[in-house]
């Protein structure tokens, strides 16, 4: 590296030095923002897992709208960030020892909350009238009530990149009529323009639409295609907890149910830095949806009902469209006649329409499907079965001259189901999994197991099977990959100590193979990752924690065999790290958060040239500096800044690190190359019903003339963006 590396690191290790003042104040917990919480643990999400938008929205919603722990299932419960399924069942339990909590602080008296799981906990809880859950079923509200108490939210958004890539670029385009015309790849303007209207009686009634149209699509009002302006829209009415009635939804929604093998949609934290409580997933069952993320929802109709007080049934049906690559099949072949239909190749998952080769795959593809859930619930456990049954408008065939798609799912009809379980073994184990089986008959499925063996250590163990035919088009399970869970065999263990009151240690393994092949490495593979976390607060105001984490997996090469005839080989790829965070709170208007991590990116295997084994073929190494401020001058405004230093060799020792976005928003980006960020970020409240947000970021690159590529390339050193939002609550 550079001398600018160098000077990197002496800088960080300087600004890392944190001496307390004599007048720092201690603020109280319950003024910590809810933002901070979400931040640290949205922080970790370096590869996507499922819609991040979504996540992000619900744990703002459920900030805004905090469970009752009075009435709140373990269920619901569980889903709150830093709770365990064991934390949230010895909720419920105490609170029907004691006929309720008076306060939040009463929960300290439940088994599993500690102190710091409390404060992390807190901003997404309220305490209600004790006794709120006693009944049988839940009461349902008037309608005066719901009209009376409706909260109604109007939200708008506007983003852009002031630095254009290619794709906005004009060039001579052959007309019909033999002329030449300008003509940019991208039909729209560069502009993302987001809006959103919602109203809202409490957690039980919500009415939304959600439109959305990103960069570079057109702006257009079309109803034969279904284009209204923006290019997605997305809308829900649902209801929860009127009686028997758990949840009833119209328009678009998800179902989650187990472990999420068969059916899943939104993101989870997974593998992080909480490598105990996030392992486990307490499936939300019917939710509705209103993201921004074009593919992982269904529209249509569901409703659970409980039929008794441990006994819930749901049922749903779904009726959309999918953008999808559409060809004609060769007619040369036996049995295929002229006029043969057209068959889908793949499926496109983008969700975005800026040119015309990908307007033509939107909406090219519809689906219906049907399914259900039954679930039974006691005192130690809870069991449940789900299922759907698909039909889509033309049969899928991909490609499977590639061997990587060789096994993906081929028809227009599927059929898939699944049994799911969770047991608690007294106040020390719980069990989990989930086994599916899908169309062609493969079955896999997860199956693990948390144990509290005091207050001060927890571990968890998990593993995972999906063959390589395992069709699974609706789930998302715990996994390596990205994506439906396929062509994946695992093991993983967290451990989490508590040897000292201020102290953490934290801790994972991960060790998986994949069976088959998969795409750029043609032949089975393999890897493996761990990671220690060292947590450190020894003030209120003052945290900090260190962060070791190194991944090998094997990755594919093109390689040449003693006659100069091409091979698929496997190269080793190893990718480490090393993280120093520091945390200080100097008052309740002025935070500091600075970073230095660096990588290292190894790359293990047979020579081009040779084919020398076990030769290494190069090392990278990257290392970023950054410095947040967030500083309240007074009530309603909050401004968020840095500045980030970042140097890497190349892309595989990138650095990720998450962002301040707007509410709702959501952001962790890669840096790689050389250069500097700076971004700064406003939130004023004039009112308690207005909130305006504005955002400006430039990144600096050294050394490049242009950055990106394919559409997105540009011209330059630099790349600057501005966002801004209004939101109107009433």
């Amino acid at each position: 590296m550079r001398s600018f590396l160098a000077g990197l690191l002496l800088a960080g290790l300087l600004l890392l030095i944190v001496t307390a003042p004599a007048g720092a104040q201690t603020p109280p917990p319950d003024s910590a923002r809810v933002s901070d919480y979400a931040e640290d643990a949205l922080d970790d999400l370096e590869r996507s897992a499922g819609d991040a938008e979504q996540l992000a929205g619900r744990l703002t919603a459920l900030a805004e709208h905090p469970l009752d722990v009075n009435a709140a299932s373990a269920g619901e419960l569980a889903r709150v960030p830093a709770f365990s399924s064991f934390a949230a069942r010895n909720v419920v339990r105490e609170r029907v020892r004691r006929n309720g909590y008076d306060r939040l602080a009463d929960l300290r008296a439940a088994e599993g909350v500690t102190a710091a799981v409390l404060a992390q906990a807190r901003p997404y809880l309220t305490a209600g009238p004790t006794g709120s859950a006693n009944g049988r079923f839940p009461e349902t509200p008037s309608l005066g009530d719901i009209t009376g108490g409706m909260e109604f939210d109007v939200m708008q958004r506007y983003t852009r990149r002031l630095d254009l890539g290619d794709g906005y670029e004009a060039r001579p385009v052959p007309q019909p009529d033999g002329d030449t015309a300008r003509v940019a790849p991208f039909l729209g303007p560069p502009g993302r323009l987001y809006t959103r209207l919602r109203a809202r009686y409490e957690r039980r009634v919500s009415l939304a639409l959600t439109f959305d149209k990103d960069p570079g699509e057109r702006f257009t009002w079309d109803p034969d295609t279904g284009t209204y302006g923006y290019d997605h829209v997305s809308g829900h009415v649902a209801i929860h907890d009127f009686g028997r009635l758990e949840t009833l939804v119209a328009g678009d929604f998800t179902a989650e149910f187990g472990q999420g093998t068969l059916l899943w949609s939104s993101m989870t934290f997974g593998k992080g830095r909480n490598p105990v409580r996030s392992i486990a997933r307490s499936s939300g069952g019917l939710d509705p949806y209103g993201s921004t993320e074009e593919n992982r929802f269904f529209r249509g109709l569901g409703a659970t009902v409980r039929l008794t007080s441990r006994l819930d049934a749901s049922a749903f049906f779904s009726r959309r469209t999918l953008d999808a690559t559409r060809a004609r099949p060769d007619t040369s072949l036996p049995g295929v006649g002229p006029d043969a239909s057209a068959q889908v190749t793949t499926l496109a998952e983008s969700g975005l329409h800026r040119t015309t080769g990908e307007l033509a795959k939107k909406d090219a593809l519809g689906e219906t499907l049907g399914g259900g859930a039954l679930a039974f619930s006691g005192e130690s456990f809870r069991i449940g079965a789900a299922g759907y049954h698909t039909r889509f408008d033309a049969p899928l065939r991909p490609d499977t001259a590639r061997l990587f798609r060789r096994f993906d799912f081929r028809g227009d009809r599927a059929t898939a189901a699944s049994v799911y379980a969770q047991v608690f073994a007294g106040s020390d184990y719980h069990f989990f999994g989930e086994a599916a089986r899908t169309p062609g008959g493969a079955v896999g499925g997860v199956g693990g197991a948390t144990a509290t063996f005091s207050r001060f250590a927890e571990a968890t163990v998990l593993a995972r099977h999906y063959p390589r035919d395992f069709h699974s088009l609706h789930g998302y399970s715990f996994g390596e990959r990205s994506g439906a869970p396929q062509n994946e065999t695992g093991f993983y263990a967290g451990l989490r100590l508590k040897p000292a009151r201020r102290w953490t240690l934290k801790g994972y393994f991960d060790l998986y193979r994949f069976p088959w092949v998969r795409f750029a490495v043609g032949r089975p593979s393999s890897g493996y990752e761990a990671r220690l976390i060292a947590e450190h607060a020894p003030r209120d105001w003052l945290n900090w924690y260190v962060q070791l984490r190194s991944e090998t997996r094997e990755g594919g090469a093109d390689l040449l065999d003693a006659a100069g005839r091409p091979l698929d080989g496997l190269i080793e790829e190893t990718r480490q790290s090393a993280r120093l965070h520091v945390d200080y709170r100097f008052s309740e208007r002025l935070r500091l958060r600075s970073r230095i991590e660096g990588a290292r990116y190894v790359e293990r295997g047979p020579q081009f040239s040779n084919n020398d084994f076990g030769a290494q073929r190069g090392t990278d190494y990257g290392v970023i500096l950054y410095q947040d401020v967030r500083f309240k001058p007074f009530d309603g405004l909050r401004l968020d800044a840095r500045l980030a230093f970042f140097d890497t060799d190349s892309y595989g020792a990138r650095v990720y690190a998450y962002e301040n976005d707007l509410l709702y928003s959501f952001a962790v980006p890669a840096y790689s190359g050389t250069g500097r960020r700076f971004y700064l970020l406003a939130r004023w409240a004039p009112t308690d019903r207005i909130t305006l947000e504005a955002k400006y970021g430039a990144t600096r690159f050294r050394g490049v003339e242009t950055i990106g590529s394919g559409y997105g390339e540009i011209d330059g050193r630099r790349r600057r963006g501005v966002r801004a939002q209004v939101r109107f609550q009433f």
